[in-house]
């Protein structure tokens, strides 16, 4: 655990645990708790629209809500004799229901109480977080990140939002509209991508997918090359190569320098190429970009780092690239591969989510795909799990005709097949793939390209 996480540890320990020998009934809200079964007392017609759960009362409180919840879903009245019925004497005497009736100033201020009770119950949580992990004595990286996870999704538990107002939303939409100022996703420069796709937004799970050697990763780093050309903070997880190996690929395609004289510059750079060559890594020097190339790396480690350079670069927008998801381990032990790729993926939507970034993780296909006579990959092709089509916000197949008909002459065509996607239309893009310099490129750019390498410029 570096100093910036134990700092932040220490800082959420010293808040959350100030309180935790608190005495038990100091840890809920009762003159709330009774407020609240007042209203319900006097208008039972509340009891299906409160959303506190018994559990989250305490002692006594929990029963009486309990008792009004069975009666209220078996049809029958709340009235002092079906409670009695339901709970007794000497426990109905105990409660003196007579009391919170008449403390009620007005039922309408039901949900003011649960809030508080709400709220009262999220602080008892994070005291019990916090004193779970004081006495695991465990400060592992997952450990930690685990402890601030359930943190966050305690914080973020609240019920609904009183405060939503459609005409609200409906009205800033409206706006946004009106000045063409509707939120877009991060572009990655290919201009008939972009339009199908709107960009990669925050929140998106994206899956591309290929067999070896189609184009995948030459893909994903033309498009972290777009998005950072955006202003965007790349985050590049390489769970098969190394950080030199992912550079020398985005040398060549911003240098136009074939991929294979980047094997030895010394005795196959021209003069040209060095120019090319330095300003590329000139350009590259000034992008936001950190590469991981650990072959270990877990989903929790890919989320504490990528919390920590938001944190760092919080004005920046950011993007993660996994190459590739069946390298990634489940945190948990599971029975076999397929449950094990499920976990993953559910894992990886629900990163993107809550840190609302572009997750773009690439895939193997199965080889079910080589058997067809039509090579073009559909979503059951999709490696080893169905939740993988489940998860994904988006699913793009990379398809090359000279891939399989290998006496072909190339025209340098690549199809990039949406096929699915949540909140768009599926269809085909085609994109020009210079292969040398493993370059995508939009098609009316790589023609001109073609043209020059065939006259020998």
């Amino acid at each position: 655990m570096n100093s910036r996480d134990r700092r932040e540890i220490n800082r959420c320990l010293d808040k959350l645990t100030s309180g935790r020998r608190t005495p038990v009934a100091d840890q809920y809200n009762l003159e709330a708790e009774k407020m609240l079964l007042g209203c319900l007392l006097l208008d039972p017609s509340l009891v299906r629209e409160v959303i506190v759960e018994p559990k989250q009362l305490s002692g006594g409180h929990d029963r009486l809500l309990e008792a009004m919840i069975t009666l209220t879903n078996s049809e029958e009245d709340i009235n002092r004799a079906t409670l009695l019925e339901q709970l007794g004497s000497s426990f109905m005497n105990q409660l003196n229901i007579g009391e919170m009736m008449g403390a009620v100033p007005s039922v309408h201020a039901y949900k003011n109480y649960e809030q508080i009770i709400l709220r009262t119950g999220r602080k008892r949580e994070l005291r019990q977080a916090a004193t779970t992990f004081l006495h695991s004595n465990v400060t592992d990286e997952q450990t930690v990140n685990r402890f601030l996870s359930s943190v966050r999704n305690i914080e973020a538990s609240g019920g609904r939002d009183d405060e939503f107002k459609i005409k609200d939303i409906l009205t800033e939409m409206y706006q946004q509209a009106l000045d063409g100022t509707v939120k877009r996703g991060l572009p990655t420069t290919f201009s008939q991508y972009d339009r199908l796709t709107n960009g990669h937004s925050e929140g998106q799970f994206i899956i591309v997918a290929a067999r070896p050697s189609v184009g995948k990763t030459a893909f994903a780093l033309n498009v972290a090359m777009g998005h950072m050309k955006g202003k965007a903070f790349g985050h590049l997880y390489s769970l098969e190569m190394s950080k030199e190996q992912f550079l020398n690929r985005m040398i060549s395609a911003k240098s136009r320098i074939n991929s294979q004289k980047l094997r030895d510059p010394q005795t196959r750079f021209d003069v040209n190429d060095w120019n090319s060559y330095s300003e590329a890594i000139h350009e590259l020097n000034k992008e936001n970009l950190y590469i991981c190339d650990r072959s270990s790396v877990k989903i929790a480690d890919i989320y504490a780092n990528t919390r920590k350079l938001i944190r760092k670069h919080p004005d920046m927008p950011h993007f993660i690239i996994i190459d590739y998801l069946q390298l990634l381990k489940s945190a948990a032990n599971k029975q076999n591969r397929q449950e094990e790729v499920s976990e993953i993926s559910r894992s990886l939507k629900s990163l993107a989510r809550e840190l609302r970034v572009p997750v773009i993780a690439l895939s193997q296909l199965s080889r079910g795909v080589e058997s067809r006579s039509d090579k073009r990959p559909n979503l059951s092709d999709l490696r080893e799990s169905g939740s993988l089509e489940q998860d994904a916000d988006v699913v793009a197949f990379l398809y090359r005709d000279d891939y399989y008909n290998r006496n072909e002459v190339s025209d340098n065509t690549i199809e990039i097949i949406i096929a699915k996607q949540r909140e768009g239309p599926v269809g085909t893009v085609e994109l020009g793939y210079e292969k040398e310099y493993n370059l995508f490129v939009n098609r009316e750019e790589s023609n001109g390209t073609t043209e020059q390498m065939a006259n020998g410029n």
